[in-house]
């Protein structure tokens, strides 16, 4: 039977599959719920890719049920992308747990700064004609990677802008590419998580059942309208989150 925490969990785990979705940021609302919970930042960033990965599967199975499916741009930029997540998930889990909280605190308020300041790159216009990803591109795509294994909270944000430059897609094309992507890499970072012991499985899939939920519904938003609506809900939340993980309150 669920208990008053397990359904935190999973009306947490709506919000942040419908913010992952459309945008990204959604691990703001997700990882502070789990250490409210009694997990330390370490356990709880590595839970947290259960929902992740969940969220991915069921976002990029409704982008292909509605005929969006960017398998053939996600292969190009795979490949760095792995080896960076791979990296950063083996470096999340040595890292003190308070260090990582408090890593945490900086990364959320600083990716709330950017969207406050609202500055044009967050959603850049599309350039012109095809492309295919140069060593730079690749490279952003490894250190991409690399941030999202060892941290995954807001690195679909990132990962939009250097899609849309590096791939000349839309960014519905481009939100697309992003949930298959971040699939991926976090099945990756999972299994090193698993192996090294993080992973509490109740609260990750409880967490997951209402993430998945969300995620549908934001795929369906983002084919609808775009993913300009979201920016107010994920500075929201990364100022709630940042406050929280710097020790606020």
């Amino acid at each position: 039977m669920l208990d008053g925490l397990d359904l935190l969990l999973i009306l947490g785990g709506a919000g942040a599959g419908f913010v992952n979705t459309v945008a990204g940021g959604g691990s703001a609302l997700t990882l502070p719920l789990l250490m409210l919970t009694g997990l330390d930042a370490r356990d709880a960033n590595a839970t947290n890719r259960i929902a992740v990965v969940l969220q991915g599967a069921s976002g990029a199975w409704t982008f292909h049920q509605r005929g969006m499916r960017p398998w053939q741009e996600t292969w190009r930029i795979l490949p760095a992308s792995l080896l960076g997540a791979a990296i950063g998930a083996g470096l999340a889990t040595v890292m003190p747990p308070l260090a990582l909280e408090r890593l945490f605190g900086v990364v959320f308020l600083s990716l709330a700064v950017v969207m406050i300041g609202r500055p044009t790159w967050i959603i850049p216009a599309v350039p012109e004609g095809e492309a295919q990803p140069t060593w730079r591109g690749h490279l952003a795509f490894f250190g991409i990677g690399l941030y999202g294994g060892l941290f995954q909270a807001g690195v679909g944000i990132a990962l939009l802008i250097v899609i849309v430059r590096s791939l000349h897609v839309d960014l519905v094309r481009a939100t697309a590419v992003k949930v298959a992507l971040v699939l991926i890499y976090t099945l990756v970072a999972l299994a090193i998580f698993a192996w090294r012991g993080h992973l509490d499985w109740h609260r990750g899939l409880v967490l997951a059942a209402g993430s998945a939920v969300g995620s549908v519904v934001g795929v369906r938003m983002a084919l609808r309208s775009g993913a300009k609506f979201i920016r107010v809900m994920v500075t929201l939340a990364l100022l709630a989150a940042s406050a929280r993980t710097l020790g606020l309150f």
